[in-house]
Parts: C-alpha cells; structure tokens; sequence
C-alpha cells in the first residue's frame, strides 16, 4: 500500500498481472469429481502450478489439491505461427525476417518470439550449433537484425504469446548464410609484457600477453609472432635481426626466449584465419619494450601501436585458450631441465599453485616404478628438474586459494633423447645404460614410409606407417620416436628458416602407424622415424608428404 497508492492503479494491476503469468499454468482445471486414481486421493499434495511437472496445474479434487492435467490446455492461446521463414539480406547488412500467422483467436495480443542457433563451417550443421538464443520479441510478423555474421550458418525459429499461453516454438527453419564474404580478423588488442625472468647465463626470458577478440567473423587459425632487434657491428651500419613463431589461434600468450638484457626489441603480431583456402590476414598490433635484468616480477614495459575495438560483446564464447606453456628442454647441473609457465589466474584470491609432473611413458623401459613429484609456487612458471630421457610427461598445475581449489590445467611434452644433448657439446652427459664399452651402433631403421589422408567435416587426418625388416638388435627395441613438421616454402627475410615447432611422439615397439589430426590443406610435411632401443635411436628415415586440398562447394 506504501508503494502503490489506490490511485495508481495501473502499477497495481501490472504487479497483479506480472505475479499471475509466472505463478499460473495455461489451461483451465478439470471439474473436481473428473479426478480419478492419485489425482483424486483426499491429499494437500500441492498449494501452486509450479510445483506440478510439465503442463499440470495444481487442482482441488473435491477435498484436496493434486497436480492434474488441464482439460483446456491452449484455450485462448494464439497458433504457432506458419513453418516457412522468409529471409531477405537488406543492402544495409541487415536480415530480415518475415512470417505469417493464422487469424487470431482472442482479443488480447500476441507477442512473437524469435529465436536463432548458428554454427561455423564450410557446412550447415546442427550437431555443432551453439544453444538457442532469444533474438528479438515483437508485435509485428516480421523483424530486422542487424549482428548477422558472415561465416556462421544460421536457424531461426519462432513461437507466439499471449496471456493465455504458447503452443511452443515452430520447427526450425533452413539454413541461412550471409552472402557476404569474411573479414580478416581484428588486430590482437592489448598487446603488452605480462613478465619478464632472468636465466641462470643472463639472458632473459618474457611472456607476451594480449586480448582474445570478443567476436570475429572466423576464429582465429594461429598467430604469427615476429621480434626482431638491433646488433651493434664493426661496420658503420648496425644490422637489424629478426625472428618469427607462431602460435595456437586458442592461446593469447606467447613465450619468447633467450633475449639479450637492456637491448630494445619490437614485437609484432598478427592473426590469421582461413576461409576454406583463403587465408585472411589481420592487422597486425606491435610492441616496444626492452628487457631488464629482474626475476619473475610483472611489469608494463611497452604499449601497443594497434589495438581492435570490438562494437558488440560475444553471446557465447569459443573453446577455452591453452593455459600451459612447455619451453625448451635444457641440460643444466647434471641434470635435465624444463620450464613450465601458465597465465595467473583473474581470482584475486589466489595465492599460490600446486604442480605435479610424472612421466607416463618411456622408451628406455626403466625397472623403477614412476614416481609422482610435485611443487609449490607463487610464480606463474616453475622449472621441473632431474627429469627422464626419452619420455612422455604429464604436468599438472592446480590454482589453490583459501577458500578451495579452482580447476587444474594438464599439459603433455616429450623430453630428447640423451644422446640428442651429447650431441650438442655436453660431453660429460653420462646416459642411461652406458657402460665402459662402447656398445655396437643401431643401424636399422623404418623401410617403406606411406601416407594416407581423411578428409572429414572440412578436417584432414593423417595415417602414416613404416615398415620394419628382421634384424639381430643389440639391443632390444623399444618403441618408435616419430617427429613431423610443416614445410614452408614462404620466402623470408634474411632467410631465416620458419621457427614452427616440429612435434614428436614416442610410440611403443608393436606401433607402425601414427595418427594425426588437423593437418592443412595442399600443404608439405616432413616425417622422421627412428628406432629406438636401450642402447640409443637408430638412424631417421625421413620422407616429405603433401596433404590433399580441399574440394569444397562454391559459395553464393
């Protein structure tokens, strides 16, 4: 009464009419002496609708209140609207979208709601939509939306509404793409230095953080990364080097390591994208920052030249970014060494992360069980040491705060194997199984490297296999190290070659076949086999495979 005063009687009636729709089911209930079997039990079994599953209302039976089916269900509600959608791209970008309704069966209005789902792809699929997602609501039968992206197959799909209820949604429409063509993706926004590590031989190791963008037309394939510096010479003219990487388009990080400290470095990076074969190029965002001696502390060293300004926020965000970083393997101390780095977590109650690390498989088939070690750290990164040749680790890092702990991240990588550092000048590497002779080398190697390709859902897959011919091991074998890597033909400057990181995996000895996803199209790939036995890694067997293109329907 306070709020409301008796001459406001429309704000009443609003908060009448508003409490009564979300507290009432559509439908009448049936007369009491209809109830029959439960609903007819002299019980309280409810007070209100919504304590009733699906359409039932709660009724009295005479002498009681059960949940009972209404004997009226759509009394007064409007008809679903007719199936077929009508789609018209306006010149302005806009969609349109039109439908007709059968003639109205109450007095009170109907409001229609619309609704879309959409997917990415060459193709239209509705296994790989995103939820539905209510679009616009109006009195018209007919609606304009203007966020229609190209790229994105789209449904739509509408129910009409009054007081009196809904008879739900119209089945979904067909399939509607833009036919307009993509955009490159944005610049990367917020290119900036999240922290920056000195080594142990003074050279510094930083991380290079940016902004996922919100919402582009495509998602975005991989970064490329390029940092170059200047080199004071003799000559008059100091040279200027420059180096390139890339990275997954899921990650926003990227490590760059072994920079000279109090030496200016500019970063560029650019993301690309690819549209069936077409690949699009973003602009691209720099950096300036010069690195300074300092341990793990965060520090804004540089701004962006470029930023991207997103107009309109992400109804739905795309898989989550990579988190883990592995770096090199080191060889330091008499021992095996690696890095781990991982982007600290937004939860301001965070203080400090858990890390475990155990190797899940071997090539050396040591007789010691594999034991779980584990860390501590307040820091972002954490150096796992005295670890395993020929390995395959599982790393494990748990954010832990007082109140519990938030989701741990996992990421995989394989360690060298130990005469890969003996040849890289540490002579006094003393291997696994190593003895005073010096043992026969392995000579055999795979024979008849092959390739298949699957091309699925716009997705190629690789099949490779070898062969192996009988041979007397002196040592007996004990799996397979296979290595590929993609093979650039770009030209470069300076002619540096493309830092892409070639990726290894250790299969065991009865393996001749090895498995990988997601390759790129018309694209060459270099394959390394090796043998691998307790006494070392036999000699590669390299062969340079060309994946298939993509025959894909042309776009109107």
């Amino acid at each position: 009464e306070p709020l409301f005063p008796k001459k406001n009687y429309e704000c009443l009636m609003s908060c009448e009419f508003l409490k009564y729709i979300l507290a009432v089911k559509q439908g009448d209930c049936p007369a009491p002496e209809k109830a029959s079997g439960f609903a007819a039990a002299c019980v309280e079994s409810c007070e209100a609708d919504n304590e009733c599953s699906g359409v039932k209302k709660c009724c009295s039976n005479g002498c009681g209140h059960t949940c009972q089916v209404p004997k009226t269900l759509y009394k007064g509600v409007p008809l679903k609207p007719r199936k077929e959608l009508r789609f018209t791209e306006l010149q302005s970008g806009q969609l349109e979208i039109k439908w007709s309704s059968k003639f109205n069966i109450s007095i009170e209005p109907v409001i229609y709601v619309v609704q879309r789902r959409w997917n990415y792809g060459i193709h239209p699929s509705e296994d790989d939509a995103t939820h539905w997602q209510t679009v616009a609501q109006t009195t018209d039968e007919r609606v304009q939306l203007t966020d229609i992206r190209p790229s994105r197959w789209y449904q739509f799909r509408v129910a009409g509404v009054n007081v009196h209820g809904t008879r739900g949604f119209t089945a979904p429409s067909k399939h509607f793409r833009s036919s307009k063509d993509p955009s490159a993706p944005p610049a990367p926004a917020n290119l900036r230095l999240a922290n920056s590590t000195t080594n142990g031989d003074g050279t510094v190791t930083v991380a290079i953080v940016w902004d996922v963008p919100e919402e582009a037309d495509i998602p975005v394939h991989h970064y490329k990364v390029f940092w170059s510096w200047t080199v004071s010479t003799k000559s008059l003219v100091p040279t200027k080097k420059k180096r390139r990487k890339t990275t997954d388009g899921a990650q926003n990080s990227v490590i760059l390591d072994r920079l000279q400290p109090d030496c200016g470095y500019t970063v560029e990076l650019q993301a690309i994208a690819y549209w069936g074969q077409t690949r699009l190029k973003g602009a691209k965002a720099s950096l300036h920052f010069t690195p300074a001696r300092s341990t793990g502390h965060k520090e804004q060293l540089g701004k962006t030249r470029k930023s991207a300004v997103h107009i309109q926020p992400s109804f739905q965000r795309r898989g989550p970014a990579r988190l883990l970083e592995i770096g090199a393997p080191f060889y330091q101390d008499h021992q095996l060494q690696v890095k781990v780095y991982w982007k600290k977590t937004e939860d301001p109650g965070v203080d400090r992360y858990h890390v475990q690390w155990l190797p899940e498989a071997c090539a050396h088939n040591a007789s010691t069980r594999a034991e779980t070690s584990s860390g501590l750290t307040q820091e972002n990164y954490i150096i796992l040491q005295d670890l395993s040749f020929s390995c395959k680790y599982k790393v494990t890092v748990q954010p832990i705060r007082p109140k519990g702990r938030l989701k741990a991240e996992t990421v995989f990588f394989t360690t060298p194997p130990c005469s890969a550092l003996k040849g890289k000048s540490h002579r006094h590497v003393s291997c696994p199984g190593e003895a005073a002779h010096v043992p026969a080398k392995v000579l055999t190697k795979p024979e008849n490297l092959s390739a298949s390709f699957v091309i699925q859902d716009a997705n190629i897959t690789g099949h490779f296999s070898w062969k192996m011919a009988k041979a007397n091991l002196y040592h007996p074998m004990t799996g397979f190290q296979v290595t590929w890597a993609e093979v650039t033909t770009e030209s470069r400057q300076n002619s540096l070659p493309n830092s892409i990181i070639s990726q290894s995996q250790i299969l065991p000895s009865d393996h001749y076949v090895l498995t990988v996803p997601n390759l790129r199209p018309s694209t060459l790939y270099r394959l390394e086999v090796q043998v691998l036995t307790a006494g070392g890694e036999g000699p590669a067997t390299i062969k340079t495979f060309r994946t298939p293109d993509l025959v894909l329907p042309s776009v109107h």
